[in-house]
């Protein structure tokens, strides 16, 4: 039989090349796609690297230029990079088109031919255009480090560049003593921008500032009266509330005033530039009242409102004062020498004004720090302000020996340092005390919100760990950003560790992305908590009306519950980008192992997911299964730990815990019933007995007698063979107690008949002799 490829063909050869030319055209057009891929954006990349490379020719070059270089070489990377991917994928996929081909072989068709000579062209080309896209690769990688290493050499000139010395600077001013007053009048004569405002401008600014100091005393008084009323609550954020109002209240006066000026000065000057010091004093007033209220909010907000923070009053309010003047500080150098006062004083007079500000600045910052530390949970980071009381002498020596850069930058990266690391603090204790909150049920709003989720008072929050997990990475990731970009980390890392978040890395063949996964960490916990108000809706409103029987409506909440559950992992996984078709390998894996022996671990597997689930044993729980009595210490994902009353540990399959019967005494309620049995003798006064009873269980500070549970009982039970058998059962508070409740209760009731006189008899048996031996005769 003829081979295929040499069988005469079927058609004639024109009519063949009219049907099958335009099909081999379109998968030649669809085959060279990568060949025909826009390449303008790497031709002006390779443009750029040229001019690059001819400006770092140049010996000076500023800061600037070397960082923009370095964010055109990180923008154009990723092409040069996604081209090499791309060309050796088309690449590999063309070998492979080629060698299915096989070699050529003599007398085969010519369209075989044709496409064995196209292939090697286009591959040809690839590899030439692969050559090309690999050059600009390792271009744009020696390019980036070469620019790196000029701009770290001019990175350190400019720090370690040397100025004169404190001693220096004071034999300067000496020489010219009057320098100082008279370019400061200079500069109010001229530059201070007060010629701008005329008398109707002075008039204007003078009743503006009295209208705001009145409108803010009157806010002042109406602030105090509102936090006077008592119909505050006592949590956390109601306290804070309090002292937020209490703080702006406080300073509403100094608050409106510094707005009046701050809008005035932008009204006369708010064109001129440079900006006039008038204008930059009235703009800093507002921020630095502000300033003082956020100090005065956190640290001692003014009475009737109380510190919200778990910190020693005392220790508060040195605190607060200490910032204050740093604050303070903080607000005349920028007055000092951000404005065009520092350009208009001589040079020694000014560098000689930053050397004793910065003295006066870090002997400030050293005496909050040493507050600070004076903190319980900043105990064991002493050691720690150690270095930090270095770095800042540091910094001060090196303002007076010369070297100002250094200085500016150290004291810049510790200050920023630690003020975001407090700032991360803060506000990691105000969401773990929101989560708490919600968790526990603290306060009105929190308490409203879990009833509307059908939570009972000791359920945990549905979700509510992912959502800690979440918040928590997101703010010290934050954190962590921010404190990189105050060490000075060139934007190209930072613009990297950027791509790294959004479009994620591979491990292997496992790509993770770390904001899908955060996202799909977070869609989840809200459906999560969503799946709770759904049930509680249906339970208690929406299907209270339907023509169903409640063991159908437990049902049909129930299966909603594990179905919006299993939604919310779905919509989770898809967030994160799973791929469900990998779900089909999964189960195909399972069902193997299921079927060769693992039935026993699967089922223990699915009983703790039910376990976890549904959560009919708790850790703690007073449960007994079987012979097996105690508390659950630990439930494992295949077995659960119950620690006995001997303090035993004994191990129980979960499959135990689904399939068996189950006692648990605390499952819902740690409330439960005690029951004492008490015989007392014929004849005695039952109501009496019956009276007794009731009134020691009543005394019992562990038995509930408030009409929450039902009230102790005393039941007469039976007439025994030697005593009148009464019962005592009553509810306690705590079932843990039980044991504990009954001995007291015994001990009581013991103690109450003694004194009544009421017998507690002892069983009691008639004895028949049938053969009695006969005495002996006397004399025998």
């Amino acid at each position: 039989m003829a081979s295929p490829l040499h069988s005469p063909p079927p058609f004639p050869v024109s009519l063949r090349w009219l049907v099958t030319g335009p099909l081999l055209l379109i998968l030649a057009l669809l085959a060279a796609a990568p060949l025909r891929a826009d390449t303008t954006p790497l031709k002006d990349y390779a443009a750029q690297l040229k001019t690059i490379e001819r400006g770092l020719r140049a010996r000076s070059l500023e800061e600037a230029q070397l960082r923009d270089w370095l964010a055109q070489i990180s923008v154009g990377a990723p092409l040069a990079e996604a081209c090499v991917s791309e060309g050796e994928q088309a690449r590999q996929q063309m070998s492979e088109d080629l060698a299915s081909l096989g070699e050529p072989v003599k007398g085969e068709a010519a369209e075989v031919a044709r496409k064995r000579r196209e292939l090697k062209q286009r591959i040809q080309a690839l590899d030439q255009r692969l050559a090309t896209c690999r050059l600009l690769v390792l271009r744009s990688a020696e390019l980036k480090q070469l620019v790196s290493q000029r701009l770290k050499a001019l990175l350190a000139r400019h720090l370690f560049a040397k100025g004169p010395n404190v001693l220096v600077l004071l034999l300067d001013n000496w020489k010219q003593p009057a320098a100082w007053l008279a370019a400061t009048l200079d500069f109010l004569r001229e530059h201070s921008g007060v010629r701008q405002f005329d008398r109707g401008d002075w008039g204007l600014l003078l009743g503006a500032l009295l209208l705001a100091t009145a409108v803010g005393a009157l806010l002042r008084h109406q602030t105090r009266r509102l936090l006077q009323h008592a119909g505050w609550d006592s949590g956390l954020s109601s306290e804070a509330l309090r002292a937020l109002l209490g703080s702006l209240g406080h300073y509403a006066p100094q608050l409106l005033a510094g707005l009046a000026a701050a809008g005035l000065a932008l009204a006369v000057t708010g064109g001129q530039r440079p900006i006039p010091f008038v204008s930059l004093l009235g703009y800093a007033m507002p921020v630095y009242f502000l300033g003082i209220v956020l100090i005065r909010f956190f640290l001692a907000p003014p009475p009737p409102a109380r510190l919200f923070l778990p910190l020693d009053a005392a220790l508060a309010r040195a605190l607060a004062r200490r910032l204050k003047v740093l604050l303070a500080l903080a607000f005349v150098g920028y007055l000092l020498f951000a404005t065009l006062f520092a350009q208009s004083l001589p040079e020694p007079a000014i560098l000689l004004a930053r050397a004793l500000f910065a003295a006066v600045l870090v002997l400030n910052l050293m005496w909050a720090l040493w507050l600070v530390l004076r903190l319980p949970r900043l105990a064991d980071m002493r050691w720690f302000s150690l270095l930090i009381y270095l770095v800042l002498l540091g910094a001060l020596a090196a303002e007076w020996l010369g070297y100002r850069n250094l200085s500016v930058a150290a004291l810049r990266v510790l200050l920023g340092s630690l003020l975001a690391f407090g700032l991360l603090v803060f506000l990691a204790y105000l969401l773990r005390d929101l989560y708490d909150n919600l968790d526990e049920g603290h306060s009105p709003w929190a308490r409203r919100l879990r009833h509307a989720l059908g939570l009972v008072p000791e359920a945990p929050f549905p979700g509510l760990v992912w959502l800690r997990l979440i918040t928590t990475l997101l703010l010290w990731g934050l954190g962590a950003y921010a404190v990189l970009g105050l060490w000075g980390v060139s934007d190209t890392t930072l613009q990297q560790l950027r791509v790294l978040l959004v479009q994620g890395f591979e491990i292997g063949s496992l790509e993770i992305v770390p904001l899908r996964i955060l996202a799909a960490l977070l869609s989840f916990a809200v459906l999560f908590a969503l799946s709770g108000w759904v049930r509680n809706r249906m339970e208690h409103r929406w299907l209270q009306k339907a023509r169903m029987d409640r063991g159908a409506r437990e049902a049909l909440v129930t299966i909603s519950g594990y179905v919006m559950i299993a939604l919310a992992l779905v919509v989770g996984l898809g967030v994160a980008g799973f791929e469900f078709k990998n779900l089909a390998i999964i189960a195909g894996a399972l069902s193997v192992g299921i079927g060769f022996g693992l039935q026993n671990i699967v089922n223990n597997f699915v009983s703790g997911l039910i376990l976890l689930f549904e959560r009919p044993v708790k850790t703690g729980d007073w449960i007994v299964v079987g012979n097996t009595e105690g508390y659950v210490k630990r439930i494992r994902i295949r077995s659960t730990q119950i620690q006995t009353f001997d303090r035993a540990d004994v191990i129980v399959p979960n499959s135990e815990l689904i399939s068996n019967q189950v006692t648990n005494w605390m499952l819902y309620d740690a409330r439960g019933r005690a029951r004492i049995p008490v015989g007392v003798a014929y004849g005695s006064d039952t109501q009496q007995v019956k009276a007794i009873l009731e009134r020691v269980a009543a005394e019992h500070p562990g038995v509930i007698t408030d009409g929450s549970s039902p009230e102790p009982r005393v039941l007469f039970r039976a007439f025994g063979d030697s005593s009148l058998d009464f019962e005592l059962r009553c509810f306690i508070y705590d079932i843990d107690k039980r044991l504990r409740v009954i001995s007291d209760l015994n001990f009581a009731i013991d103690a109450a008949f003694r004194e009544a006189g009421i017998e507690i008899p002892f069983p009691q048996r008639d004895v028949h002799v049938r053969d009695w031996p006969s005495p002996p005769e006397a004399g025998s």
